[in-house]
C-alpha cells in the first residue's frame, strides 16, 4: 500500500526499522549456510543420538501412528488445549505420590516459549509494579520475552568471574532487592546456558527466602529428565511448590519427547493457595484467546497418548533415560582432558543437562567459526549432545592447537580433521 506525500510516492513501510536478529539463531542460520566438510554445529539446543541425527522418538512414532487410525476430527480444541495432555502433564510434573500442593491452572502452549509468554502477560497485566528479576547468564530469550510482556527486568550475576554459581549475589537479591510481590525466574534443573544448577542446601535457602520475602516464582522446566533422571529432576520443584503460595511453572515438551517443531508446551500453577481456580484459569484463557486463540492439536494428543498408555510411557521413559546417559557420558569423556586450551573443564562432569560454557576468548570463538566450522554461542555455550565418541577427541584436540597457536602468533599449522 503507498501513500502520497508531495509529489513523492511513499511506502508505509519506508521508514521500518531494521531489528537485529536473536544472536544464538543468527549464529544458527550462518551455520546452516555451512557446507564445508568437518562442521560441527554445537549451537541449538536440540538432542543428537550418537550418530549426530536427531531423531524421532519410537514412543512417538507409535503414539501418532494410533493417532492416525483413530481421529477422527480436525475440529478447534478449547483455549485450555487438549485435557488429556493438561491433565497427564499436571500428574507427571505434579504427581500426588511425590508432592502435596493444590494444582490452581494447567493451560496448554505453544511449547516452553510459549508458557513462558502467557506467563509474563499474566504477571504484567495483574502485577505491572512488580519487577521480574533473571540472573545472567541466562537463556537467550527469558528477558526479551519478559521485556516483550511489559514487565521491568532486573538482572543480577548469576556466576562468579572466575566461573561457578554467584549464590551470594541471588541472595543479595531475595534478601535486600527485591520487594514483596516481586517475581523470580528460576531454572531449578539442567541450567541452560551453564548446566551448574544450585545444590540442595542452595535451593532449600532460595526457597526459605523467597517465602519469607514474599515473592513469586516463576519456574522454566525445558530439560526435564535429562539432568539426572525424571523422577529427581522435579524434586526442587515440589520443595518449592510445597512452600510457596503460588507457584508459576512452565514446562517444555520439545526436549524430552523431541516434539521440537509441534510446539508442546504447559504453563502450570500450583502451590499452597486455597485460592478457587477460576477466576486464574479464565485470566489465562483470555490471554490464550487473544493470543493464538487455540493450541494446535497433534503434539499434545501425541503427548497425552504416550503418558496415559503403560507400555508406550515405559518406552518413551526408556528413551529419556538413554539420551540423560549419552549425555552424562560426553560430560565425563570432556571433563577427563581437565583442560582445553585455555578452560578447566573437569567442573563439567559434575553439570547437568545439554549445556556447558567454554569461557573462550571472543577471538577465539570467531576463529573456530569462521575458519574452521566450528560453530557454539558467542557466550562459548555449546550442546553436548551434539559431541560424541568420535567426533569429541578432534574437537579437542583442535581448540587446544588453536589456542596454542595464537599464543605464539601463527595458524599455519591447524588443520580441522575430517572426521570432525
Amino acid at each position: 500500500m503507498f501513500f502520497t506525500a508531495g509529489s513523492a510516492t511513499m511506502s508505509f513501510l519506508d521508514d521500518l526499522p531494521f531489528l537485529s536478529p536473536d544472536p544464538l539463531l543468527s549464529v544458527a542460520q550462518q551455520a546452516e549456510r555451512d557446507h564445508r566438510i568437518g562442521k560441527l554445529d554445537l549451537t541449538i539446543g536440540v538432542y543428537k543420538d550418537r550418530s549426530g541425527q536427531t531423531p524421532i522418538f519410537k514412543s512417538v512414532k507409535s503414539a501418532e501412528s494410533s493417532l492416525v487410525q483413530n481421529e477422527i476430527t480436525k475440529s478447534y480444541l478449547s483455549t485450555e488445549g487438549v485435557p488429556t495432555f493438561c491433565n497427564a502433564i499436571t500428574d507427571l510434573i505434579l504427581s500426588p505420590h511425590d508432592v502435596t500442593c493444590n494444582k490452581l491452572a494447567t493451560v496448554q502452549t505453544l511449547g516452553g516459549t510459549g508458557a513462558l509468554s502467557l506467563a509474563g502477560r499474566f504477571l504484567s497485566d495483574n502485577f505491572p509494579e512488580s519487577v521480574i528479576w533473571i540472573g545472567t547468564p541466562t537463556w537467550s530469550n527469558h528477558v526479551a520475552v519478559m521485556r516483550q510482556c511489559g514487565l521491568n527486568v532486573q538482572t543480577y550475576a548469576r556466576n562468579l568471574p572466575t566461573g561457578g554459581r554467584n549464590f551470594a549475589a541471588l541472595m543479595d537479591v531475595l534478601t535486600h532487592k527485591a520487594r514483596r510481590g516481586d517475581i523470580i525466574l528460576l531454572q531449578p534443573i539442567c541450567h541452560n546456558p551453564t548446566g551448574d544448577d544450585w545444590n540442595k542446601a542452595e535451593w532449600d535457602e532460595i526457597t526459605a527466602q523467597i517465602v519469607k520475602a514474599g515473592l513469586l516464582p516463576l519456574v522454566d522446566i525445558a530439560y526435564h529428565g535429562l539432568g539426572q533422571d525424571l523422577a529427581s529432576d522435579l524434586t526442587r520443584l515440589h520443595t518449592l511448590v510445597e512452600q510457596t503460595d503460588v507457584t508459576l511453572v512452565c514446562y517444555s515438551c520439545s526436549k524430552n519427547f523431541g516434539l521440537y517443531r509441534d510446539r508442546v508446551g504447559a504453563l502450570l500453577v500450583a502451590g499452597q493457595s486455597n485460592v478457587q481456580p477460576q477466576a486464574l484459569q479464565s485470566q489465562l484463557a483470555a490471554i490464550a484467546r487473544t493470543n493464538y486463540s487455540m493450541p494446535p492439536a497433534h503434539g499434545a494428543l501425541t503427548v497425552g497418548h504416550i503418558l496415559t498408555t503403560p507400555a508406550l510411557r515405559q518406552q518413551w521413559e526408556n528413551e529419556v533415560e538413554s539420551m540423560q546417559a549419552h549425555l552424562h557420558t560426553v560430560r565425563t569423556q570432556l571433563a577427563a582432558h581437565k583442560q582445553i586450551g585455555p578452560c578447566n573443564v573437569q567442573t563439567i562432569a559434575t553439570g547437568r543437562g545439554m549445556f556447558c560454557m567454554l569461557p573462550l576468548p571472543p577471538t577465539i570463538i570467531m576463529l573456530l567459526r569462521n575458519e574452521y566450522s566450528i560453530y557454539m554461542a558467542d557466550n562459548g555455550r555449546i550442546n553436548l549432545a551434539a559431541l560424541n565418541e568420535n567426533n569429541l577427541p578432534q574437537f579437542v584436540a583442535l581448540i587446544d592447537r588453536v589456542w596454542a597457536n595464537t599464543q605464539i602468533g601463527t595458524m599455519r599449522n591447524v588443520n580441522v580433521p575430517a572426521s570432525l
